[in-house]
């Protein structure tokens, strides 16, 4: 079956809202899966920085002095959220599948790339809450740079030269990889196999179709996951949940368990 061919298996979600209490996540957790949808508009739902280039340019150097205005949740909060995001991308992913199932080589970069990707189907949710999740993804990114430099520190052999070029390198990834998957987001299926052929697989010659066409299927369903949060919950938890690479079913005894783990530091 080929990618276009497979662009009606992105999932339907079902919100299974419940008050969220001691120990229990549900309304964030959720929505489960409940039926196939036969399209998705993905043009409502890109990563482009809505908030900020709506903003005039005095309001963005007000922004820019960290003068926010009125929150709906407290700066301390999103800021404690944003980084909270970031261990959602890292910590409660299971990199080591994407190695196995899709191929990626077991590498840092190969992690670097795959961390970015899923930072980028975060940053398509916050992108769309306004000030509040300006100042997550600002966070978000910044808790990112902070532990690649830390990882690249941890590598004896490399030069504090080589560690700033490597810096360098993966912030220009960053960059090209939410123009090339915005692009793929609002297009095609064939563009956004094009967009994560470049980002993620580095233009490998021999990549099979399989291999793009899972990830294809798994950013699409993500997006459209995340887009059924209660962003309320988002701002208040830093807590988002991910659906696994394969399957369209989100483990609730994992999330749960990942969202209690979140709540512990």
């Amino acid at each position: 079956m080929n990618i276009a061919a497979r662009t009606n298996l992105v999932t339907s979600l079902k919100l299974l809202y419940q008050p969220l209490c001691t120990g229990c996540a549900r309304r964030l957790l959720a929505p489960a899966i409940c039926t196939k949808i036969r399209h998705l508009k993905a043009s409502q739902h890109t990563a482009s920085n809505n908030f900020m280039s709506a903003m005039s340019t005095w309001d963005k150097f007000k922004w820019n002095l960290g003068l926010t205005g009125r929150l709906s949740v407290s700066k301390q909060k999103l800021i404690t959220s944003g980084v909270k995001l970031y261990i959602c991308c890292t910590d409660f992913i299971d990199l080591s599948e994407f190695v196995r199932v899709v191929k990626l080589p077991d590498t840092f970069t190969a992690w670097f790339l795959l961390v970015n990707l899923h930072l980028w189907m975060v940053n398509v949710k916050v992108s769309q809450m306004g000030k509040e999740g300006e100042l997550m993804k600002t966070n978000m990114y910044k808790a990112m740079w902070n532990d690649v430099e830390r990882r690249l520190n941890t590598f004896k052999d490399m030069t504090g030269r080589e560690k700033r070029k490597s810096l360098e390198n993966y912030y220009s990834d960053m960059i090209s990889s939410i123009l090339y998957y915005d692009e793929g987001l609002i297009g095609s299926d064939k563009d956004l196999a094009n967009s994560l052929w470049v980002q993620l697989f580095c233009m490998e010659p021999n990549i099979h179709v399989d291999q793009l066409e899972i990830m294809v299927e798994y950013v699409r369903k993500q997006v459209y996951h995340h887009d059924q949060l209660d962003p309320d919950l988002i701002m208040k938890t830093g807590y988002v949940s991910f659906l696994p690479l394969l399957g369209e079913k989100l483990n609730l005894q994992k999330a749960e368990h990942d969202f209690k783990k979140l709540c512990e530091i």
